[in-house]
């Protein structure tokens, strides 16, 4: 999703019968305590509708969390960090965003989604690219407000020396694959890693137009990273001196930018 786009189309969306606005630090910690903060923060919110004395606006409310709170408990083994969700009666407002990022709990009742601190996250967190870098293999995720939106992933042919891209390959090609390549072209790769390195830049720099990323981070040893720095017109944000190629993406990004 193009977080920008949609979020302006957001500023406009309403809801005449109500729309939940949620905004809940989910990080496990050894207990379920974003279960009680859940549970309190729509309680109070419920008692703040049944002020109002509107009987159909706190049917409205009752079922659209009662909707919420079961979409969130089937999806609780993908919680990270936080959640951000914006759901309407008739679900055509319906977004939950599972962050590598924290927020500050919120639950609100209104007839648009408050997106404000939605807006200030995204004003932190611009768009950008997190690169894991090996010798032979590049992940590419794009990101948004610390969510993957999209992975890219290029794998070099040493026969013909062109990098190939592939969609969405899992970790485990990904280790895979560079630990082949290393066996069989380890003489090769020292000779010829500076050359390779120039033909991946203009493909990491189209992407990041493409995305319009602020910059990128690199994820590798930092020989790689200073080697592809010296072409990229790319702005390299930070470099990460780590091995997470077995990582699953969205961790990947809790671990750089999270």
């Amino acid at each position: 999703m193009a977080f920008s786009k949609r979020i302006k189309e957001l500023r406009v969306s309403q809801c005449d019968k109500g729309v939940l606005t949620i905004y809940l630090n989910t990080l496990r910690n050894g207990h379920d305590d974003w279960k009680l903060q859940l549970k309190n923060g729509l309680k109070k919110l419920e008692q703040y509708v049944m002020a109002r004395k509107d009987t159909e606006e706190l049917k409205n409310f009752r079922d659209v969390k009662k909707k919420v709170t079961k979409q969130l408990m089937e999806s609780q083994h993908d919680m990270q960090k936080a959640v951000v969700i914006f759901a309407s009666l008739d679900q055509k407002i319906w977004e939950f965003h599972h962050l590598q990022l924290t927020v500050e709990n919120s639950f609100c009742w209104e007839q648009e989604p408050m997106l404000e601190q939605l807006e200030a996250i995204q004003q932190q967190y611009p768009a950008s690219g997190v690169l894991l870098l090996q010798q032979m293999d590049l992940l590419a995720l794009d990101t948004r407000l610390g969510e993957v939106t999209q992975q890219i992933h290029y794998t070099l042919n040493v026969e013909d020396e062109n990098w190939r891209k592939y969609e969405g390959t899992a970790a485990g090609e990904r280790v895979a694959s560079s630990a082949n390549h290393k066996d069989q072209y380890q003489e090769r790769l020292e000779v010829n890693q500076q050359r390779w390195l120039r033909k991946l830049a203009p493909l990491i720099d189209r992407k990041s137009k493409e995305f319009q990323w602020q910059g990128v981070y690199i994820v590798g040893s930092k020989e790689l990273a200073k080697e592809l720095g010296k072409y990229l017109q790319t702005k390299i944000i930070r470099v990460v001196p780590k091995n997470l190629s077995s990582f699953p993406s969205h961790k990947v990004v809790g671990e750089v930018i999270g």
